[in-house]
């Protein structure tokens, strides 16, 4: 498997249910107006009141940023988040203020926003300068990313090193990849970082897991190892289920003229 083999299954429709799931699930836990990306999009909102949110997935902060007033471009690709999406549209009476494009980024439209924020949807990206640039052609005031420090992946090591130990371990693009990125496109980007303690969710539900998984590893066609693996993914549900720190970095900068 090639390092970039990951998303085509990271992406699929399993994956997209367990993590609206667990969008849905963060939703509800949190406000997501007490966030710090919420709060730096308002932040740089003038007159217009107009954003552009990227990979919108169930709508955890467009539809709040709507219901402050804020006209919202929710681009989002995935069917299965897409429906929450809408659902919760629906429920707040919320179309005449949010407007959702099932695409990837970037569109093929022209699109024009006050602000352009996305939160962790880089990493999908196979050309995160493109996406970066295809942020400053739509923004006029500033462009926001969140994104994660530590790697992602990093619940994959020990499944990968038993089932593929001769191949490196697939890993998305965190700050360290990104940051010098920017860089070297002439992005000076100012940077908060945060820091969470959270439950981690990814090993709660082996059953859920381990078709995932199993697309990664590539055994899906091979009974006795998928039964290795689901013995493995029990043995680590209660260590999965610990509190965790979790670093972000919000990375902030106005659009280049």
């Amino acid at each position: 498997m090639e390092q970039n083999d990951w998303r085509s299954s990271v992406l699929n429709s399993s994956f997209m249910k367990i993590m609206a799931d667990n969008l849905n699930k963060s939703a509800s836990e949190t406000d997501p107006k007490t966030t710090p990306l919420y709060q730096a999009v308002i932040s740089h909102l003038d007159g217009d009141r107009t954003a552009i949110d990227i990979g919108a997935g169930v709508g955890r902060l467009a539809i709040p940023l709507a219901l402050a007033g804020v006209k919202i471009t929710a681009v989002e690709p995935s069917n299965e988040m897409r429906k929450h999406l809408v659902a919760s549209i629906e429920k707040e009476k919320l179309s005449s203020s949010i407007n959702v494009i099932p695409s990837l980024w970037p569109v093929q439209q022209d699109l024009h926003a006050e602000v352009s924020f996305a939160s962790f949807v880089i990493q999908f990206s196979r050309d995160p300068v493109e996406f970066v640039r295809a942020m400053e052609r739509s923004t006029s005031r500033r462009c926001i990313l969140s994104v994660h420090i530590d790697q992602p992946l990093g619940f994959l090591k020990d499944v990968w090193r038993v089932f593929r130990p001769s191949e490196a371990v697939p890993a998305m693009l965190t700050f360290s990849d990104l940051y010098p990125m920017l860089l070297k496109e002439g992005i000076i980007a100012d940077v908060t970082i945060i820091r969470e303690d959270r439950p981690s969710r990814t090993m709660a539900d082996p059953d859920k897991m381990i078709n995932l998984l199993a697309d990664l590893l590539a055994i899906k066609d091979n009974p006795g190892e998928m039964q290795r693996l689901k013995k493995m993914l029990i043995e680590k549900r209660d260590h999965g289920l610990q509190q965790h720190v979790m670093r972000t970095a919000i990375i902030s900068w106005e659009p280049q003229r």
